[in-house]
């Protein structure tokens, strides 16, 4: 990753400066803007075109929220991180409803900030891991993605299925299943079979649902 271009939008400077020592360790990223009020969010935005947008909920002019819906209705190829003192689960669900592609509490780890700006500028999303029911969230929008077959397949591999298997079991060629897993490795924003049925198993969307 190169280049990549933050705007941080907080109304304490000591969370600002906090922020953005953290976000410049980060190889390729740059901070090229700092707010201090939800009002200047889009001048700032207009001004300096960041690819990820850092963001408080809270903040005086505009919350974080009605901030970032009005980037995002100007600018909607611009990533949002909001970041927040507490974890507000109707908030975070709130702003994700509006378009945020991630989530950080502001005592987050320099490892874990690191962690979500890499994840939302690669297309992925980010939810701190206490928050999992709104990862779960994510993941099943995804999931719902899936055609019956590429669950079909996808439920084969997690019973310990191995490709072969699957071909035969379901009477196509291997390299169709193979198919249908990088068409669900791809859906699912995962990198690996592997994970697709980790995330799948830990979900329990592969259980049967009560009719």
């Amino acid at each position: 990753m190169n280049g990549v271009r933050v705007l941080i939008c907080d109304d304490h400077w000591i969370v600002r400066e906090a922020i953005r020592s953290r976000v410049e360790e980060i190889p390729g990223f740059e901070v090229v803007g700092e707010v201090d009020n939800g009002a200047d969010v889009i001048a700032a935005v207009r001004e300096h075109r960041p690819d990820l947008l850092m963001v408080d909920v809270e903040m005086p002019g505009a919350n974080g929220i009605q901030a970032m819906r009005g980037v995002l209705e100007r600018w909607p190829e611009t990533r949002v991180l909001v970041f927040t003192a507490h974890e507000e689960r109707d908030l975070m669900r709130l702003a994700k409803r509006e378009g945020a592609s991630g989530f950080l509490v502001k005592s987050a780890s320099r490892d874990e900030i690191r962690r979500a700006c890499e994840a939302l500028v690669e297309g992925r999303t980010w939810h701190p891991e206490n928050l999992g029911d709104l990862a779960a969230d994510d993941q099943l929008q995804r999931f719902q993605s899936l055609s019956d077959r590429e669950r079909e397949i996808l439920s084969l591999l997690a019973s310990g299925m191995r490709a072969q298997g699957v071909a035969a079991e379901l009477f196509i060629q291997p390299a169709t299943v193979y198919t249908h897993v990088r068409n669900v490795v791809s859906k699912l924003g995962v990198d690996t079979r592997t994970q697709a049925v980790a995330i799948a198993t830990r979900y329990s969307f592969l259980d049967p649902q009560p009719k």
